[in-house]
């Protein structure tokens, strides 16, 4: 753009540059066109950055995490639903059936029953022990980390005023908050204050770390603040697939219906076919006869659409090895051969997921511990002890039942393993309820002094499974001699 000379004029006694009206209109207007034309350079250089093939375009963790709330809230253009299902399924594998607590190892229910009510009533109170852990578990898989805040709130309401106030558990969004963990100067692991600005305030709001719980799910344990979310890793691949299925629709959209080809002998004859297909409307309940041309139906080469497809199948793969979901659970059942891939796959899936269950344990212990020291302070009841109480992520798979059946029970009936212990495992069972009432029933005294017909029969039984002869004729004569 090349700019008209101005003629500027240096007045001797000011220093000054003294400038017409029209000329200085002129230059305000040549320095706006410039400002336009060095927009639009920064933008084209933009867009030919962007453009650039990179195998990573989510390098940055705070653009990464709102492209994944974009996408899980289907507000973005591409790769909506696979993040959605990545993000959903990966929460529900860790979290599998919920929390349970336990006592600490060493310590009865008898010993820790004012601890363990606390608890229970904790989690009702802030809906722990429904939907919010799969919720917090889903927020976690979509920031990389997860931060709690911990306060006294009212509980008038809740058990018959049991509780004047309750311990409440509040999420802490990091996209809303962009909040700060700050630490220890010379240890990184202990995190003492967590602060951030909220909206439409120029205070900043600070958290001791007594009213606070803070982990990370990905990232240098050296950086507390960077916290990679799974996901984030192939976002990338995600954005291909959904591209790729775009193309193949594109091209399914322009070339998948035939076309009329019709070969004519000459320039005249092509005049003809053309006004035949004009005055009759050709369509596909129509049939067009005529003299002196050569009618058929052409399609394109779809070759390409197989390269879009093994493109999308492969990139899923990607994704399935990344995220540790199966293949079938994105979409792809037929690569799901028989069911014992299907038994492999799910064994894969719970292992992929376990280093994720431990950091969630150790949050929700540290949960606890926060929320009894917290409810000491204002309680002017019998303090509690929160060594005493412990919490679990079951999670079964058919390698356990298969332990339960093979290992814990014979052992238990072989005298060598306690009913409490053997309850513990069982999938389902609540392990105090159960003995409580087989506490109350005079048959169990019976039946744990080893002599009962019954269960003997179980010991035989087990035995004939564990040698692997199985004969229910002779399983019957020797429970008619019993």
């Amino acid at each position: 753009m090349a700019l008209t000379p101005i003629d500027f004029k240096l007045l001797p006694w000011s220093g000054k540059v003294k400038l017409s009206a029209q000329e200085f209109d002129r230059l305000i207007h040549e320095r706006s066109q410039f400002a336009k034309a060095r927009e639009m350079l920064g933008m084209e250089l933009t867009r030919i950055k962007k453009d650039r093939f990179s195998g990573n375009e989510y390098r940055d963790y705070g653009t990464a995490v709102k492209a994944i709330e974009d996408k899980y809230n289907s507000k973005a253009e591409w790769g909506c639903i696979l993040t959605g299902n990545v993000v959903d399924l990966r929460a529900a594998f860790i979290i599998g059936q919920g929390l349970k607590v336990i006592t600490t190892e060493g310590v009865s229910v008898k010993d820790a029953e004012a601890e363990l009510k606390f608890v229970r009533d904790f989690f009702e109170f802030n809906k722990l022990d429904k939907e919010m852990p799969v919720e917090l578990a889903k927020e976690a898989e979509i920031e990389g980390k997860i931060a709690l805040k911990l306060s006294m709130e009212d509980s008038k309401d809740f058990k018959d005023g049991s509780y004047p106030k309750m311990v409440s558990v509040r999420y802490i969004s990091w996209i809303e908050t962009k909040y700060e963990v700050v630490t220890e100067k010379d240890d990184y692991l202990n995190y003492k204050e967590l602060k951030w600005t909220p909206t439409k305030r120029t205070s900043q709001e600070n958290l001791s770390s007594s009213q606070f719980v803070y982990n990370k799910f990905g990232g240098r344990i050296t950086k507390p603040n960077e916290a990679q979310p799974k996901v984030m890793k192939c976002l990338t691949q995600i954005d291909d697939v959904d591209k790729a299925y775009r193309d193949w629709r594109e091209i399914n959209h322009l070339f998948s219906a035939p076309i009329l080809d019709v070969e004519c002998e000459d320039k005249n004859s092509v005049m003809d076919a053309n006004q035949a297909f004009n005055d009759y409307r050709m369509n596909i309940n129509k049939a067009f006869v005529h003299s002196g041309s050569k009618l058929t139906m052409t399609s394109p080469n779809m070759g390409g659409v197989d390269s879009l497809k093994n493109e999308a199948t492969e990139k899923i793969k990607v994704i399935s090895g990344t995220t540790g979901i199966p293949v079938h659970f994105l979409g792809l059942l037929d690569l799901l051969k028989n069911r014992a891939t299907g038994d492999n796959t799910r064994e894969l899936v719970i292992a992929g997921t376990e280093k994720e269950r431990i950091i969630w344990k150790a949050t929700y212990k540290e949960l606890i511990d926060k929320a009894i020291r917290k409810f000491n302070g204002e309680s002017k009841k019998t303090k509690l002890d929160p060594s005493k109480i412990d919490i679990e992520i079951p999670v079964y798979t058919q390698e356990q039942w298969d332990h339960i059946e093979k290992v814990l029970m014979p052992l238990y009936l072989g005298g060598g393993l306690s009913l409490e212990t053997l309850l513990s495992q069982v999938p389902g069972v609540n392990m105090e309820v159960e003995l409580d009432r087989l506490g109350m029933n005079e048959k169990v005294k019976v039946e744990m002094d080893g002599k009962d017909a019954e269960i003997r029969s179980l010991k035989m039984e087990n035995d004939t499974l564990r040698n692997g002869i199985v004969n229910k004729e002779d399983l019957e004569v020797e429970e008619e001699e019993i």
